[in-house]
């Protein structure tokens, strides 16, 4: 069974990337938003396996996202990308229930084999 993805960031051009390389790699992206508040509406609507998000986006961050997508699955599975090496964020991701923390940009190669990673991985976050 394929792992089902839901790619969250405001910039068109890195979905669009991470989801023609997820697609040509088995996995599917069922949706795609621009930002937390998208994020936790199309949560509702899909239930991916998966939902890898970027910290920074307008109005409503990645954050927003991460808190209330957990507030509706506590065991939700989102990898976070930020290209901020703030100890402080990371930690408050980790607190929210990040399933893992990615540095932007990433290898395409390292976001995938984090989502299989996760996809099959109940336990706390993996790495900071």
């Amino acid at each position: 069974m394929k792992i089902r993805v839901m790619l969250i960031d405001d910039y068109h051009d890195v979905t669009g990337v991470i989801s023609e390389f997820l697609g040509f790699n088995s996995i599917d992206v069922i949706a795609i938003g621009r930002n937390g508040k998208e994020a936790v509406e199309l949560y509702k609507k899909y239930s991916p396996d998966v939902v890898v998000m970027d910290y920074l986006m307008p109005q409503y961050n990645g954050l927003y996202g991460l808190e209330n997508i957990r507030k509706i699955n506590p065991n939700a599975k989102v990898i976070m990308l930020t290209g901020s090496v703030d100890e402080k964020l990371q930690d408050e991701l980790i607190a929210q229930g990040a399933s893992e923390i990615l540095p932007k940009p990433s290898s395409m190669n390292i976001i995938m084999e984090t989502i299989k990673k996760v996809s099959i991985n109940n336990s706390i976050p993996l790495s900071n």
